[in-house]
């Protein structure tokens, strides 16, 4: 397949595009996607499916040695998602409610920002226990429930707000401090009057 002709393609599914992968990056962003089927199990590179039509992530890669982005589509669930990602896990623009079916440990940043049906991250911890990186859940609706963070193993920073950053600036003091710091965050948004956010 040529090269104009990918980019060209409406195809359904991963399987209508007709790649020939041999290893490396998998790219088959902006191509109208409404599902993966076809798609190699392993990609040794970077795997991006971002800006199609994809609601759910089934049919995937199941392991990925870099990058995964499947951004600007309308996904609704991260069932189907490798559970180990070593770079970043970029779920950005879609319609997702909840994280729940994510990769349990990232070795990069964990970027979920603009799922604005997110309002919780209620037992975030219980979901991911390893990023070594940033997670940035900025253009979330998050409400409440941000305590877990505190008990990601590696976390170095969490973004979450366009407007006021006073919730993002207390985790950001305690983190890395494991329990200990859970304590001291949720002492300080008490103090606050977050109360709603004090929580796992």
């Amino acid at each position: 397949m040529k090269l104009k002709d990918l980019f060209e393609s409406t195809g359904k599914s991963v399987a209508d595009l007709g790649i020939d992968y041999k290893g490396g990056d998998f790219q088959c962003s902006n191509q109208q996607l409404a599902a993966l089927s076809g798609c190699p199990e392993h990609v040794s590179g970077d795997f991006d499916c971002g800006h199609n039509r994809l609601k759910a992530l089934s049919d995937g890669p199941r392991t990925v040695q870099s990058n995964y982005y499947c951004n600007d589509n309308q996904i609704k669930s991260l069932n189907g998602v490798p559970r180990e990602i070593n770079g970043d896990f970029v779920c950005s623009f879609n319609d997702l409610t909840s994280l729940v079916g994510c990769p349990e440990k990232v070795k990069g940043d964990f970027i979920c920002s603009f799922n604005s049906d997110i309002k919780s991250l209620k037992n975030i911890h219980m979901h991911i226990e390893r990023i070594s990186g940033h997670f940035y859940g900025v253009g979330c609706s998050i409400e409440s429930n941000v305590l877990g963070l505190m008990l990601i193993k590696d976390l170095k920073f969490v973004g979450l707000s366009n407007y006021d950053k006073t919730v993002e600036e207390i985790l950001n003091r305690h983190l890395g401090k494991g329990r200990a710091g859970m304590l001291m965050a949720q002492e300080e948004l008490i103090e606050a009057g977050l109360e709603e956010y004090a929580q796992l």
